[in-house]
């Protein structure tokens, strides 16, 4: 029991712990990581159910819209202490995590006014680094949920700074939507056969994600 009296359930999950889940979820669901209006957009995926399809953005004048496709790896997460370098300005402090992976950015270039023709994709592939905090979503007596949201991202050697704040933004508004596909609950972190009624947390500290509480 901990010095308050008030919390005698601990619940924990390291870092390495949370990779495997992220690298078995993505792995099982690999849509979840990669989209795109067309299979042609960019090199096609092994199957149709391993890509969501998006919508063209549709443009005045464009017949079709515009043929675009967004691919992200299987991100890593680090809790503080901070173990893997992080591109200035980001910094890692108690209470939050950080996440490093990659994003291939596409899109299929027509080059007559009419798109005959498949097109001619053109694409970067750019690291991303960001930093975000876990929050914890309370559904019952000892139910909840734990997600990752994310606060900011760094995409380093993209000139000039107003193109990679407006990169920046990009990926972030995308990479906080595929983590939300992502959420751990309670029962996955509880300690042994008791649930846990969160008192408090969560906490990133010694490399874990941390929730406190009594038996329910």
């Amino acid at each position: 029991m901990s010095l308050t009296e008030a919390e005698n359930i601990f619940a924990g999950l390291n870092e390495q712990g949370l990779n495997t889940i992220l690298s078995a979820v993505f792995t099982a669901r690999p849509r979840q990581l990669n989209y795109r209006t067309s299979p042609s957009v960019a090199a096609v995926p092994a199957s149709a159910s391993s890509w969501t399809t998006l919508p063209t953005i549709a443009f005045p004048g464009v017949p079709g819209g515009i043929d675009y496709a967004v691919r992200f790896s299987i991100p890593r997460v680090d809790f503080f202490p901070q173990t893997q370098p992080l591109p200035p300005p980001l910094n890692l402090v108690a209470g939050q995590f950080s996440l490093q992976t990659e994003v291939d950015l596409t899109l299929l270039c027509s080059r007559s006014a009419d798109r005959e023709g498949s097109g001619k994709p053109v694409g970067v592939r750019l690291g991303v680094a960001a930093t975000g905090q876990p929050v914890v979503q309370v559904t019952g007596p000892g139910k909840g949920t734990v997600s990752l949201d994310l606060l900011a991202v760094e995409i380093v050697d993209i000139t000039p700074d107003p193109l990679e704040s407006l990169v920046e933004c990009l990926v972030l508004t995308l990479l906080r939507a595929v983590l939300s596909s992502v959420a751990l609950p309670f029962e996955s972190l509880r300690a042994g056969a008791f649930s846990l009624n969160l008192l408090r947390g969560p906490e990133t500290e010694d490399d874990q994600l941390k929730l406190y509480g009594a038996a329910v």
